[in-house]
């Protein structure tokens, strides 16, 4: 039986692999949240490149200071 949403479930999934196999020499289960969250960003942001820098310094700005050991964390901590 061929489904056609299956199809580009499969297209996205070979997408987000390709992506982050293609920008990391190394891929950690522990990081994949926020190897997807880059993806996510992109993905949403791909017709307006030229919008996606001063997308990115506006969050930026708007997020509080995070202490180091935060950031380290790869979990949800907030």
């Amino acid at each position: 039986m061929k489904i056609p949403q299956f199809k580009w479930v499969n297209t996205m999934l070979g997408n987000v692999k390709n992506a982050i196999h293609g920008t990391y020499h190394q891929v950690s289960t522990r990081h994949l949240p926020r190897y997807f969250a880059e993806f996510c960003f992109r993905f949403n942001n791909r017709f307006n490149v030229g919008e996606m820098i001063p997308k990115l310094i506006r969050a930026a700005a708007r997020t509080p200071p995070i202490p180091g050991y935060k950031l380290k964390l790869a979990e949800d901590w907030w």
